[in-house]
């Protein structure tokens, strides 16, 4: 795709519409970090893809906008109205869900918390 094609695209979104670029999977995107031109290319770069041929293991852990999202939900339990112990409980509940589960598995999670 010309640059001017993707100029286009983005001159056509909603009025007042600033979306993240993004690429992958709706259910794990990798967002733009930075840019870099080289002639006539303009090389995107995007968050820890996971690598090629790593099969059923994931191993790519955390991008960004990910720690991002673990830092706002660790912020929202120090902010609650609750005792030291319960906020340890919801503290050491993502812990061992960052620890037994996928790291995507982890952002579905958060993410779908997040939406409720």
């Amino acid at each position: 795709m010309k640059a001017s094609e993707l100029i286009t695209i983005i001159n056509n979104l909603p009025e007042g519409s600033n979306p993240d670029i993004v690429m992958g999977e709706e259910w794990l995107p990798e967002r733009l970090e930075s840019t870099t031109l080289d002639g006539d290319m303009l090389f995107m770069h995007f968050d820890n893809a996971p690598e090629d041929g790593q099969g059923e293991e994931e191993g790519r852990g955390f991008v960004d906008h990910e720690i991002d999202l673990i830092r706002t939900r660790l912020q929202q339990i120090l902010d609650e109205d609750s005792d030291s112990a319960s906020k340890a409980d919801a503290m050491l509940g993502l812990f061992l869900m960052g620890h037994e589960l996928s790291s995507s598995q982890v952002i579905e999670i958060l993410e779908e918390d997040s939406e409720h």
